[in-house]
């Protein structure tokens, strides 16, 4: 709001002839500090110190802000241009989506340009990926459904499955592929719980194996997260949404975060 809204308006005011951008990139799996190391000297692309670069970390995103001010519409273009081009090679496979995009905005984009279809299994998340999807426009034509169960064994049932009952990688595996084959879709995303025992404390954490299956291929990969049940439970379902993004747009799936823990 200040860079869109307030400045413009002060400047105006003061008679000088100005236009003023904001581009945003959302990133995922990155802390604010290290967003901010990558970034190092990113303004300095811009020698008239018109750019200015900010973050807002919303956990499990930051959203990383660049202001560029100009004397008209083309001169900012010409600044924002190295600028863009030299965040999106900083910060890599970890941007999520830019501007007014979201993460599960580019994933239905993926699937509809491919005549792609999506099916999920959720645990602990309370369908909290179901929901990111639902409201979407156009999403009648590519969500099939979800499976939200909190327990194993109602979950195994609901899917017919013979596996042992236990959270890994490979049962994971089996999930996902047996979620797609009920539901007809082209791809299916399991992403699986495993909580600590003890009280809801910073060193809280969970371990969670998700997988991503096709009618021929499934990717998988297991992880840890610390902070608490909110913590665990927000970053499995970015953790689920960001893999199937990767898997989508060809990025490896098991590339390492900075939330994760051995």
């Amino acid at each position: 709001m200040l860079e869109e809204q307030v400045i413009p308006r002060i400047l105006a005011r003061s008679g000088t002839q100005t236009a003023i951008r904001l581009k945003r990139f959302h990133s995922y799996g990155l802390g604010e500090s290290h967003v901010d190391q990558l970034l190092t000297g990113v303004e300095d692309l811009v020698p008239d110190g018109s750019a200015k670069l900010g973050f807002r970390a919303h956990y499990p995103q930051i959203e990383t802000k660049v202001t560029v001010r100009g004397a008209d519409d083309a001169d900012i273009e010409k600044k924002l241009l190295p600028l863009v081009a030299e965040v999106r090679k900083r910060l890599g496979n970890f941007i999520l989506a830019e501007d007014d995009d979201s993460l599960e905005g580019v994933i239905l984009k993926a699937l509809r340009d491919s005549g792609g279809s999506l099916t999920l299994v959720e645990t602990f998340t309370g369908g909290q990926m179901a929901a990111r999807f639902s409201p979407q426009p156009g999403a009648e034509q590519v969500f099939r459904r979800a499976t939200v169960a909190r327990d194993l064994g109602e979950l195994w049932d609901a899917l017919r499955l013979t596996v042992p009952q236990e959270i890994t990688r490979d049962s994971a595996e089996a999930v996902a592929a047996a979620a797609r084959r009920g539901s007809g879709a082209s791809h299916a995303l399991a992403v699986l719980i495993e909580l600590d025992d003890g009280p809801d404390r910073i060193d809280f954490g969970g371990t969670i194996c998700l997988a991503i299956a096709t009618e021929t291929t499934a990717d998988s990969r297991r992880s840890r997260i610390l902070g608490g049940r909110e913590w665990v439970r927000l970053g499995a379902v970015e953790l689920g949404l960001d893999c199937l993004r990767r898997q989508l747009y060809g990025l490896p799936v098991t590339e390492r975060i900075d939330f994760e823990r051995t």
